[in-house]
């Protein structure tokens, strides 16, 4: 299931301090991304994508939403893009357009 590789690949990222090149190549080797795309489990999506875009700089994402995610991918607390986004906005995030 997607979720277990999600959860292994954000584990690496608390732990292991896992962005950039290296969590681009472990988002590659170990999710398909079309299965990404034909989910319709926001969880799924937001977190992948919170993923990908954190490996290539656009997105900073602090420890308490990393572990949100996981919070949420075992089962612990239902996921809410709301709450999600209340956690951004507090944490003062703001998009970055590359240039």
């Amino acid at each position: 299931m997607i979720y277990e590789e999600l959860k292994q690949i954000i584990r690496s990222v608390l732990q292991q301090g896992l962005s950039g090149q290296q969590l681009m190549e472990a988002l590659i080797a170990n999710v398909n991304p079309a299965k990404i795309y034909a989910s319709d489990d926001m969880l799924v999506t937001d977190s992948y994508f919170s993923l990908l875009h954190y490996s290539t700089g656009e997105e900073q994402i602090t420890g308490a939403e990393w572990n949100y995610f996981l919070d949420c991918l075992n089962g612990d607390r239902d996921y809410s893009l709301d709450e999600r986004l209340q956690m951004t906005e507090t944490n003062g995030f703001s998009w970055q357009i590359p240039v």
